[in-house]
């Protein structure tokens, strides 16, 4: 018997991208919800290769170029060589449909009739698909995992995370995914890991973040059941993950989409010395300032992925109001919670405030007086009798409301401040002070330029100009 799946092999396609070390999430676009079932196959006694091979020989042909199709991966078990599972996850209900009305799948289910011992279909939820955006995987593992129903949220929450991270960090771990059952037994999880080889899971299970993972995790469940298979041939397709936000333009404004990606994506990044998170965390801000919601909504999967936290985006959007005015960030904030409702991540998030009314002006007049100065020392009574109200507003609310809540420290503050009023334009003075606020707060004026650069695709030639002499001015 052939110890791998001759249809997996067949019918996924390889992409070579930028970045393909990070972990990617399978992600629907707007107004679509993934499909995403496990399909366990039997065959008659000793009969699995002949379903393989019919399945290389028809569906293969097809589902590449089916554009909603994004992957069919899976493996036969060990304990019974007559027994393959697969999951599979569509772009949407109709994009599956499609694939069952192909010629391809329609000849396959009429050639495998005879062989078939039995077919399942379990309807699922997705809480984890993510990985790498190429490789090939020899080994793959399943397991199916009770929770403790009370610990549902939380063993999400820690599988997620968990999840994410080794994709993101460990070479061997190409994917990783999880669901649960629909309806009442939504506490079962169903996983899927898959691997360079044997050896790369072996070094992951023995990792010291495995091991915490689990010292959690297993306070949670009640059951877990591990599923060994064949050594397989996985090869990881690309089609669903976001690795481009330009790629909806390939085909129809294909020269352009080429030349921004080479200079955004590659030439751009190779200059920065930026790590991912602080590139993201400048982009994200710098999209707000120039208005630019489409691109936000496009970039934010990304930036996640590179470990920019829900909660650092949500105070990137928060501060921005200061900056920008409610009615630029609005959109913006509409746009956060719809992708981070795709990804199942638990709205409203923890507070983050620590100030109460009494104490805001305050303690916001301290944090003016850490990055700017002592001469902010009691700013909020400063200035003519007319405009004083507006120098209160700003110590109690710009910096008592939003400078002073967790999730960001001076630092990342004042590189989205530079970058929120970079970004619109017309505010030179107050870019400059800003300037000079990041200097004293550690941001020096080589990583300053070095923001300006990566955030220059996405606010062109002239305010990036702007900003680097008023860094240049603050600087002198």
């Amino acid at each position: 018997m052939k110890a791998f799946l001759l249809i997996l092999s067949a019918f996924l396609c390889l992409s070579v991208l930028v970045g393909s070390a990070f972990a990617y999430p399978v992600f629907a676009p707007e107004g679509h919800k993934l499909k995403v079932h496990w399909a366990v196959v039997q065959s008659k006694e000793g009969k699995m290769d002949e379903i393989s091979a019919i399945g290389a020989r028809t569906v293969a042909k097809y589902t590449p170029h089916e554009k909603g199709s994004y992957s069919l991966y899976g493996a036969i078990a060990k304990e019974n060589k007559n027994i393959m599972r697969l999951l599979e996850i569509y772009e949407d209900e109709e994009a599956y449909q499609v694939h069952r009305a192909s010629e391809g799948f329609k000849q396959y289910i009429e050639e495998r009739k005879p062989i078939l011992e039995n077919l399942i279909i379990l309807p699922v939820d997705p809480v984890v698909l993510e990985q790498k955006a190429e490789g090939r995987g020899k080994f793959v593992s399943m397991t199916i995992v009770e929770v403790n129903p009370e610990k549902l949220e939380e063993f999400k929450a820690l599988i997620k995370q968990e999840m994410t991270r080794a994709v993101a960090e460990d070479a061997g771990v190409l994917g990783l995914f999880a669901t649960t059952e629909q309806g009442d037994k939504n506490y079962r999880f169903h996983t899927m890991e898959i691997y360079t080889d044997s050896n790369a899971q072996e070094k992951y299970l023995s990792s010291n973040e495995y091991k915490n993972y689990r010292k959690e995790a297993d306070k949670m469940i009640s059951s877990r059941k591990v599923f060994e298979n064949y050594p397989a041939n996985i090869n990881l397709s690309s089609k669903g993950l976001h690795l481009n936000f330009l790629s909806e333009f390939e085909k129809t404004d294909p020269e352009f989409a080429a030349f921004f990606k080479n200079f955004a994506l590659k030439e751009v990044v190779t200059e920065s010395k930026l790590d991912d998170a602080t590139r993201y965390t400048a982009i994200l801000a710098t999209l707000l300032g120039c208005g630019g919601v489409d691109n936000f909504k496009a970039v934010l999967p990304y930036a996640l992925d590179a470990q920019v936290t829900p909660a650092e985006v949500k105070e990137i959007i928060y501060q921005a109001v200061a900056y920008l005015g409610i009615g630029r960030v609005f959109p913006f904030l509409k746009a956060a919670n719809e992708v981070f409702t795709a990804k199942n991540i638990s709205l409203p998030l923890p507070g983050a405030s620590t100030t109460t009314p009494e104490d805001r002006i305050e303690k916001g007049n301290q944090a003016q007086v850490d990055i700017f100065g002592e001469g902010m020392k009691g700013f909020q009574n400063a200035g003519p009798e007319e405009t004083k109200h507006i120098n209160r507003w700003l110590a109690g609310n710009c910096f008592g409301d939003y400078y002073t809540r967790k999730g960001l420290d001076y630092k990342k503050r004042e590189l989205i401040t530079f970058c929120f009023i970079a970004a619109q334009g017309g505010c030179e003075p107050q870019l400059t002070a800003h300037a000079k606020g990041n200097m004293n707060v550690g941001n020096d004026k080589a990583f300053l330029i070095d923001v300006v650069s990566q955030c220059l695709p996405y606010i062109g030639y002239p305010r990036s100009l702007n900003a680097i002499t008023c860094i240049n001015k603050a600087a002198e």
